[in-house]
């Protein structure tokens, strides 16, 4: 199906022209909008058309600010197309990186979903930008001089339109090479100048191919839903691959109402990260909590013989406790998962085993976005929960002297864009891909994660704490969404913990128009709770890990609100400087 000398492109229309082929689906409205294969094939076509007109061409960016939709897989399928490539950006970029993104990597035209979901302080430079698209129809007052709405665009295509720009189209989808970028990728994690990454067709195809053989798909049965951000290229390659394996694929408006469409769409198949996992469990958790009282205590039990139970360990209790509790909850997500695969960071011991436990077919990965991304995962036949599972058969995967994963590969980018400084550091003699994590590889070949190189934070008396670990502990409790340690330069370890409101105000048995949220921070009984928690956290560490004091939160979690990164983890310095006052306080 994969080939090594395919290109996105080739691959996707030759998926949309197979006979049957279902289509993509966009929530919108409160309702699914179809695309059908004509128009997909036609939009693309279109699209190309346009572009080209406008200048995209060898060496030109588009940056794209939108949600995850099918017009944004075609405006990219587009210009890779024109020989150009996509550059994702998110809406609450600052101006400082905005500008050195749009600059750097040429961008001549920007795709977004809506002028108001732009982040006010890039408004002035968007009037760089030589064409600004609009997914939706044009808002009343304009805002760019040459903006034009989705159907304008490839209106402007469709004029364009004759057998010699037929043949010119034909002729440049089949002539993509290799080595052609099809996407520069910038990364900064939470601070730092962004390092653009680009990734070739090669990089894709190869990749695309590797994953093929550790997760087969079955054409005339299987549903994807994609509830990740397709910006990110963990996800953008997902939609690719089942795609390009012609499963219809669903794209959810949010990922708040992924609960909502599971019943309704039943997928099979969905990629996650850790964050929208722990969701679900709390949904799960709350749904009990509100019983009444003689299935509350039964639920309950069931709830946490699943989460304190080995998966490998089967037993007859377990089949009575599926047939009265977990087949319920399976129904509630839909009851038709085979495959979930969750990646991005590692996901708590206790929802790890509780979702196994329960019957769902769930798999951790490992991957960068310089890895294109996937460097290893568990997969059908080969699981060990805590690992990230064995490495993709197309990469060696080595650990250093300092217990550095290493990786070489074909789906390995070859160096950072424009910065050859950067690039003689984070490659090996050998041309090994520093991959900067921490880890090792046991005796069966499964890749185990135990930290980040540079997560270590020194004591000002001068002793090294792992911050990821004690933040992974912190939250095996379901009332605590997120935390963050600190440690850089202090006399000893505190933290941030991010309270779940909706079940803290169960615990404190509170409606939606009693609770407050400041009465809730005092309350004595949550916080004696908290600190029990705190204190079965430090009976694990070292005297200098331990935290010595904590400060409760209540926040909107989320990529919109600048805490979360768009793969749902903490930003820490936006963290630290949000929260500097509580930090302080902690010192004082």
């Amino acid at each position: 199906m994969f080939g090594e000398t395919d290109s996105l492109p080739i691959l996707s229309l030759r998926a949309f022209r197979q006979p049957g082929f279902k289509g993509l689906f966009h929530r919108k409205n409160d309702e699914w909008i179809h695309y059908d294969s004509e128009n997909l094939q036609n939009s693309i076509y279109f699209l190309s058309l346009a572009l080209r007109e406008i200048g995209v061409g060898k060496g030109v960016g588009v940056g794209i600010i939108a949600p995850s939709s099918p017009q944004w897989l075609l405006i990219d399928i587009a210009t890779q197309i024109c020989g150009g490539y996509v550059v994702p950006l998110f809406s609450n970029i600052s101006s400082e990186h905005f500008k050195f993104q749009i600059e750097e990597a040429h961008v001549k035209v920007l795709a977004i979903d809506s002028w108001e979901a732009l982040s006010p302080e890039i408004y002035p430079l968007v009037n760089s930008i030589s064409a600004l698209v609009h997914f939706s129809p044009l808002p009343d007052g304009v805002r760019h001089k040459n903006s034009f709405s989705w159907n304008d665009f490839i209106e402007k295509g469709k004029r364009m339109d004759s057998e010699a720009e037929q043949q010119k189209y034909a002729e440049r989808t089949e002539n993509i090479a290799g080595d052609e970028i099809f996407s520069i990728i910038y990364t900064s994690g939470s601070t730092g100048t962004p390092k653009g990454v680009p990734l070739t067709q090669r990089n894709m195809a190869l990749q695309l191919m590797a994953i093929s053989e550790f997760f087969p798909v079955k054409t005339d049965y299987d549903i994807c839903m994609s509830i990740l951000p397709i910006a990110h290229v963990f996800e953008r390659m997902v939609v690719y691959y089942f795609s390009c394996c012609g499963l219809p694929v669903y794209f959810a408006d949010s990922p708040n109402n992924v609960g909502k469409y599971l019943p309704e769409i039943r997928p099979s198949i969905m990629t996650v990260v850790p964050r929208i996992l722990e969701k679900l469990y709390e949904k799960l958790i709350d749904g009990a909590n509100k019983k009444p009282w003689p299935v509350k205590w039964l639920v309950k039990y069931a709830i946490n013989k699943a989460k304190n139970t080995d998966p490998s360990e089967k037993s007859l209790r377990n089949t009575i406790w599926d047939k009265l509790v977990y087949s319920k909850m399976r129904a509630a997500l839909g009851d038709n998962f085979y495959l979930l695969v969750s990646g991005s960071s590692a996901l708590s011991t206790p929802v790890n085993r509780f979702l196994r436990n329960i019957g769902l077919s769930l798999y951790e990965g490992y991957g960068l976005t310089e890895t294109s991304p996937v460097i290893s995962a568990e997969c059908p036949g080969n699981k060990k929960m805590g690992s990230v599972g064995k490495p993709l058969h197309s990469l060696e995967v080595k650990i250093s002297p300092e217990g550095e994963i290493q990786v070489k590969g074909p789906s390995v980018f070859s160096g950072y864009f424009n910065r050859p400084d950067l690039n003689h550091e984070v490659f090996t003699d050998d041309d090994f891909f520093r991959t900067g994590d921490k880890g090792y590889i046991d005796k069966d070949g499964y890749i185990w994660i135990t930290g980040r190189l540079k997560e270590m934070f020194k004591t000002s008396t001068g002793k090294y704490v792992s911050p990821i670990p004690i933040e992974q502990a912190l939250c095996q409790r379901a009332f605590i969404e997120a935390a963050q340690v600190f440690a850089e330069g202090k006399k000893f370890t505190s933290a941030i913990l991010f309270l779940n409101r909706d079940i803290v105000r169960n615990r404190l048995r509170k409606n939606e128009q009693e609770f407050d949220p400041e009465k809730a921070l005092k309350s004595q009984r949550l916080n004696a709770d908290l600190q029990k928690h705190v204190d079965n956290v430090n009976k694990r560490l070292n005297e200098w890990e331990k935290i010595k004091k904590w400060k409760a939160v209540f926040a909107t979690l989320s990529p919109e609100s600048g805490l979360l990164t768009p793969t749902l983890k903490l930003r820490r310095g936006v963290v630290e400087k949000r929260y500097e006052k509580e930090i302080n306080e902690m010192y004082e």
